[in-house]
């Protein structure tokens, strides 16, 4: 073998180890690179994936002090356990939010908050967090516990403010001994992350007491001859009867109730009787009409005259007002049915024969005769 040749061969090995060591160097930076940018997505994110609801999360101040500057803001951040890397969240600045003002102030953050959420509310100015809740008409205390569970309040939490024994002036005609039911006013409220169960039924209270102001209701009820509790107890089995008919029927559905007890005539409400039965047994079978019979007095509105001792829903605005100004008819009955288009409606009656008639005609058996 000549001398050249084995120089070549020399050459071609050097060139292979040195292709293999840039090869080596590119994957390695390649890998670094991938690395890193895993690395910031990942610093990225909330320092817990599931988000906060009313009182499962604890809310940190954060105060952004006159002169702190942006990498004293990020170290202040990790340390409270806000963001996963302050040196992320300072690249995250400069890369991608090249416009943020951080604004001094007072912050109240949360740790299912990512970067680029604090980011946003350092660029508002300062925001606290809220959550929605809301609570719909014909809902009962049941309903409204479930909605208040939903959005992070504990079962203690929600039976201590249930039971606790307030001093609102909407309540101020309801017995001691009464539950809240009926008085949770239906709407979408926003709070505060802080507020806590009380906070929330006071919020509902004001709601329906400015509702009962405007419109007059303490005397409207009184001149007919009912205190405010029962003015909104009647107007809860409107709702119960009515809530999803228009304003119209509920008017009349209340002039019904009004006649009956100016009459003696017992109201013969199913929902109040169903109301009852539901509380007895919540897992009860809802085919088994049994329960019209077995629920005593003073719930067994086919039994008793009278209403019964506490409201069985939330009324909404138009049931309240119906009560105070129902309709101008004379009718004793109604059901709700459907007409020949499929469209549920009620149909109302003077006397117990128009009324089995209108069963007979719209209800099938889905009604139960007086």
């Amino acid at each position: 073998m000549d001398r050249s040749s084995v120089v070549n061969k020399k050459k071609h090995k050097g060139l292979r180890i040195f292709g293999f060591i840039v090869l080596a160097i590119l994957v390695v930076v390649i890998a670094a690179a991938v690395c890193g940018v895993l690395w910031y997505k990942n610093s990225l994110k909330a320092m817990q994936a599931e988000k906060c609801t009313a009182n499962n999360c604890e809310v940190i101040t954060f105060v952004v002090k006159e002169g702190d500057v942006t990498a004293d803001i990020a170290e202040n951040l990790e340390e409270k356990g806000l963001i996963r890397s302050a040196l992320a969240f300072r690249a995250y600045l400069m890369l991608e939010a090249k416009d943020t003002t951080i604004k001094t102030g007072s912050y109240e953050f949360t740790k299912d908050m990512d970067v680029e959420a604090i980011v946003k509310s350092f660029n508002e100015g300062v925001k606290a967090k809220t959550f929605s809740i809301m609570f719909l008409p014909g809902g009962t205390l049941d309903n409204i516990r479930e909605r208040l569970k939903d959005v992070g309040y504990k079962d203690e939490e929600i039976t201590a403010a249930f039971q606790k024994q307030y001093s609102h002036p909407l309540l101020k005609t309801k017995p001691a001994s009464a539950s809240l039911e009926g008085y949770i006013y239906a709407d979408t409220y926003e709070f505060y992350l802080t507020a806590s169960v009380e906070d929330v039924l006071t919020r509902t209270f004001d709601e329906m007491y400015q509702v009962v102001q405007q419109n007059n209701l303490v005397a409207k009820y009184q001149a007919k001859g009912f205190t405010l509790h029962q003015g909104i107890t009647l107007a809860s089995i409107v709702q119960s009867e009515a809530g999803i008919m228009s304003e119209a029927d509920q008017q009349k559905v209340a002039q019904v109730f009004l006649s009956r007890i100016k009459n003696g005539i017992v109201l013969g409400s199913d929902a109040i009787i169903a109301y009852r039965a539901n509380q007895l047994n919540p897992n009860r079978d809802k085919k088994d009409m049994t329960y019209l019979n077995t629920v005593t007095c003073p719930w067994n509105s086919r039994k008793c005259q009278g209403l019964p001792p506490t409201p069985i829903s939330s009324p909404g605005k138009p049931a309240l007002l119906a009560v105070a100004n129902p309709s101008n008819t004379d009718y004793l009955y109604f059901i709700s049915g459907y007409d020949e288009n499929g469209k549920l409606k009620m149909y109302y009656a003077r006397t117990e024969a128009e009324h089995n008639a209108n069963v007979d005609k719209y209800c099938g058996d889905l009604c139960e005769k007086l």
